[in-house]
């Protein structure tokens, strides 16, 4: 029984550190429209991650950004962020719509849905850190946030 307990103790403890971790960037689950209304009614940009199975830079980012502590905290605080297959679902015209051609297209959108920043290609989780805090300082997204908040 003694063995029982401190084995649930234990267990109990390295549950609780874990839940306290930092976690990578959370995805909004849902449909476009879905994620375009949460960042209007979080007054966030959104963060659009275009991507496609096949594609081996995509794979890579999945592995190492995204899962990123420092990823997560900046992307998580700023910005809703929302992957579109860009071969699934309402993927494809949500590409044809803003132009998508090459992946994975990083997008950064307005809470009202303007274009405001692409990027292709994938260039490490410090080129994404340095990117989103570029997108954050941008004149057009600055005025968004602020007019948004009226």
């Amino acid at each position: 029984m003694k063995r029982f307990l401190l084995a649930l103790s234990l267990f109990l403890l390295l549950t609780t550190v874990r839940a306290d971790e930092p976690v990578g960037i959370r995805f909004f689950a849902g449909s476009w429209q879905d994620a375009l209304a949460e960042a209007r009614n979080q007054n966030k940009p959104l963060y659009v991650d275009f991507y496609t199975t096949w594609c081996p830079p995509c794979r890579r980012m999945a592995r190492e950004a995204f899962p990123n502590p420092k990823i997560g905290e900046k992307f998580n605080a700023h910005f809703i962020s929302y992957q579109v297959n860009a071969e699934a679902g309402e993927g494809p015209e949500i590409a044809r719509q803003y132009g998508v051609g090459g992946y994975p297209t990083a997008l950064f959108i307005t809470p009202t849905g303007e274009l405001v920043h692409r990027a292709v290609g994938y260039g490490g989780v410090n080129a994404m850190l340095q990117q989103a805090d570029q997108v954050l300082a941008m004149p057009r997204m600055r005025r968004s946030l602020r007019q948004n908040r009226s």
